[in-house]
């Protein structure tokens, strides 16, 4: 049961962060302008992170499908949306009429907030689930192999 919730949540999470950030690379200048109006960083800065951070979401997702790096994966995505989510209710909070640069063209948020805050969390939480599985899993091999020595 554990071991079917871990492959739900990763191939679920490694397909949205790979369509996500497959869809952020391509439309670069796009998603740059969309990271911009968060105004968290100066242009310089946003521009690089805007350009880089879709390669990150896609190694990230493709680590987190193929098991290569897993853990890493889980870290990286887990602190994008902790990021992410930093982002969204700073923008709510100072009233701001953003475009997420998530999904579509003209994704409006201004009156979404509540929504992509749910939608970060709940992926989030999927992260969490993850980590605990494999720890969890870590921690019955250690004791398996511990057992072997004696």
């Amino acid at each position: 049961m554990i071991g079917a919730l871990g492959l739900v949540l990763r191939l679920a999470l490694g397909g949205i962060f790979l369509t996500i950030g497959a869809l952020h690379a391509w439309d670069a200048p796009r998603f740059v302008l969309a990271f911009q109006n968060y105004d968290l960083l100066p242009p310089d800065a946003s521009m690089v992170f805007g350009v880089y951070l879709p390669w990150v979401e896609i190694l990230a997702a493709l680590g987190l499908l193929a098991r290569r790096l897993y853990l890493g994966s889980l870290a990286a995505l887990g602190g994008m949306l902790l990021i992410f989510l930093a982002a969204i209710v700073s923008a709510w909070q100072r009233g701001l009429d953003i475009t997420c640069g998530c999904w579509r063209e003209g994704e409006k948020v201004a009156t979404h907030f509540p929504q992509l805050v749910a939608r970060d969390a709940t992926m989030l939480a999927a992260v969490a689930v993850l980590v605990a599985i494999e720890w969890r899993r870590c921690a019955v091999n250690s004791k398996d192999n511990l057992a072997e020595r004696l």
